[in-house]
C-alpha cells in the first residue's frame, strides 16, 4: 500500500506542497487507512492528537450543535491536511466520509517536532493553514452575504477549482458525491431552497448539478454570477 511518502512523491499535499517540503521524517511511512461510506474517522471533542491528510475521496468537516443539528464546514479533498492544532485540547469538528475515504493519520506532536527542526516544513503547513482559513472566510461570506444564486455558483466553482488542481476536473466537469441535503448544510439553505436554486441556474444555461454530477456550462457568465476569484484558493 503506498505510504504517505509516495503519496507526496506523486501529489503535492497541503494545496501546492511538494516532497521537498516534507524533509525526511518517520511518520512519512505511514500508510493510508480506508474508511467505508458514512464512517466518522473523527469526532468533535475528542482529545487524540491525529491529523488527517486525504489521499482520496470525499469528505465532510462539521460542527455539532447541542440541539442535533450540524453545520458542514468544509469538504476535505485529495491532499487536504484535517485536524491539525496549536495547542493539545479537544477537537473543534467531527470529520466523516461521503464516499469511501483513504486517509493517512500523522501525530500531531510528531509534526509539530518537525516543524520545529525544519523552518521549510512549518512554512508549508502555514500556507496550508492559511488556504484554510480563506476558504472558510469565503464559506461564512457565502452563508452571510451572497444570494442563493451567487453562493450555489461560487461554491460548485470552488468545487471545481479545487478538483482541477488534483485532476480530478476536466473541462468543466467532475463527480460531486454530495446530495442536495448537504449541500444545502454547507450553503446555509433548505433543500427546498437550494433545489429550486439549481433549478433556475440550470434554466440560465449557467451550471448543472444532477445524479452527482456536475458540468460548468457557462463558466464566464457563472463567474460574474458568483463574483468568483480563484486567487484564494493559491
Amino acid at each position: 500500500m503506498q505510504t504517505l511518502l509516495q503519496f507526496i512523491h506523486s501529489h503535492p499535499v497541503g494545496g501546492t506542497f511538494s516532497k521537498d517540503d516534507w524533509g525526511n521524517n518517520d511518520f512519512l511511512g505511514v500508510t493510508a487507512r480506508i474508511y467505508k461510506p458514512h464512517s466518522v474517522i473523527c469526532r468533535q471533542d475528542d482529545n487524540n492528537d491525529g491529523i488527517f491528510i486525504v489521499k482520496s475521496g470525499w469528505a465532510l468537516l462539521y460542527r455539532g450543535l447541542l440541539d442535533g443539528e450540524r453545520q458542514i464546514i468544509d469538504t476535505p479533498l485529495r491532499g487536504d491536511i484535517v485536524g491539525f492544532r496549536s495547542v493539545d485540547g479537544p477537537r473543534l469538528a467531527s470529520l466523516a466520509s461521503i464516499t469511501e475515504l483513504a486517509v493517512y493519520e500523522i501525530s500531531s506532536k510528531k509534526l509539530v517536532e518537525a516543524i520545529l527542526s525544519e523552518g521549510r516544513l512549518g512554512k508549508t503547513i502555514a500556507c496550508s493553514l492559511a488556504r484554510l482559513n480563506a476558504i472558510l472566510a469565503e464559506h461564512l461570506m457565502n452563508a452571510g452575504r451572497r444570494n442563493a444564486m451567487s453562493r450555489t455558483a461560487h461554491f460548485l466553482l470552488e468545487l471545481e477549482e479545487r478538483l482541477s488542481s488534483v485532476g480530478l476536473s476536466a473541462h468543466g466537469r467532475y463527480e460531486c458525491p454530495l446530495t442536495q441535503h448537504e449541500l444545502a448544510d454547507i450553503l446555509g439553505m433548505t433543500t427546498v431552497h437550494l433545489n429550486r436554486t439549481l433549478g433556475e441556474l440550470r434554466k440560465a444555461d449557467l451550471v448543472a448539478f444532477r445524479a452527482g454530477h456536475v458540468e460548468v456550462i457557462n463558466r464566464k457568465k457563472l463567474v460574474k454570477t458568483a463574483g468568483f476569484d480563484s486567487e484564494y484558493l493559491r
